[in-house]
């Protein structure tokens, strides 16, 4: 039964928008004529859009492959795309994805080798890296671009995501600290808190490590970026410049509108935010410069193939290598 309710709870914005459509179609012409650009598309855009949704998961698993890096982990860049991809599918289709993604990723990991340190470490890093270039990219559009966003809220996610990073590796270089405080725990919560020091103590990353890693962070939101705006000129037929025209957006206006889709989506109230990212998305890309149609078809696009073809190859993916191998039970065969 509580399935059951968090499925409908989860399905039920979807629901309430597709009843909205079809009451309101007649008032909403600019939705068939967004249909109708779709098939008018530039192919070529929208495979560059593929090809840089494609190379924004790639550089993902980049950051997963150079923070795992250890002798006794036997991760790739293409065991580490295939979890990449196939975790996604979890968190963006699945109520309460993100956690069940989260487990799923940990569970390949430590078939891989790693120790419980170990990807404890990944998890942190990882998140607090894209939580620091997107409120990086966030202050850059508040500053230079005119988003609305609150500067110290900004501020504060960039001093906690930066704080946990500095905290990480001062563990990772003081275990013996960190052993001593955990005398004063309880024994059984000592007894499994020690050797996950000991395993953060056996961490080492290079500072070239760290800075790949760092590069491939920023490059995640950059191509994804990048996806967008050759969305928008699949849509038009023209690459959007720095200079503003008629019925046209610019690579700022672009950049602005990824960040308030991101924000937007970032709570996934929805199955990969459907219904909350598109309004946010469209509005953002009409407020510099497209037309409604334009900003609808390109948001479509844009949600085909950052969501639902990313979503449809990492469901494939863990059909085909995770599935009934008891990953999610934590009984991997």
């Amino acid at each position: 039964m509580t399935d059951l309710r968090s499925w409908a709870r989860w399905l039920a914005p979807i629901a309430v928008l597709i009843i909205v459509a079809l009451v309101f179609r007649d008032q909403l012409p600019f939705l068939g004529q967004a249909f109708a650009a779709l098939g008018q598309a530039s192919p070529k855009y929208v495979a560059a859009a593929i090809f840089f949704s494609v190379l924004a998961i790639v550089s993902m698993a980049a950051v997963m492959r150079i923070l795992l890096a250890s002798k006794d982990v036997n991760a790739n860049m293409g065991n580490c795309t295939a979890v990449t991809l196939a975790s996604n599918a979890w968190s963006t289709t699945i109520p309460g994805g993100p956690a069940l993604s989260a487990w799923l990723t940990y569970r390949i990991h430590r078939s891989w080798g790693a120790s419980a340190g170990l990807c404890g470490w990944f998890f942190v890093i990882s998140g607090a890296l894209s939580t620091v270039w997107m409120v990086v990219i966030g202050i850059v559009a508040a500053i230079f671009l005119g988003a609305n966003l609150s500067m110290w809220a900004l501020a504060g996610s960039l001093a906690v995501a930066t704080a946990a990073i500095a905290g990480l590796f001062w563990a990772v270089y003081n275990p013996n600290v960190l052993a001593r405080w955990a005398r004063y725990l309880p024994t059984r919560v000592r007894e499994r808190v020690l050797p996950v020091i000991t395993q953060l103590g056996d961490i080492r990353v290079s500072p070239r490590g760290f800075i790949a890693a760092t590069v491939f962070s920023l490059l995640n939101q950059l191509i994804d970026v990048a996806t967008l705006y050759f969305c928008v000129a699949a849509v038009t037929g023209s690459l959007p410049g720095f200079h503003p025209s008629l019925d046209a957006t610019t690579i700022q206006g672009v950049t602005l509108a990824f960040i308030m889709t991101k924000l937007a989506g970032a709570a996934q109230i929805t199955p990969g935010g459907i219904g909350t990212v598109e309004p946010v998305a469209t509005a953002s890309l009409v407020a510099t410069g497209l037309t409604l149609v334009d900003a609808t078809a390109t948001t479509l696009i844009y949600r085909i193939v950052s969501f639902a073809l990313i979503t449809v190859i990492g469901w494939v993916i863990y059909l085909i290598a995770y599935a009934g191998k008891g990953f999610m039970l934590g009984r991997q065969q």
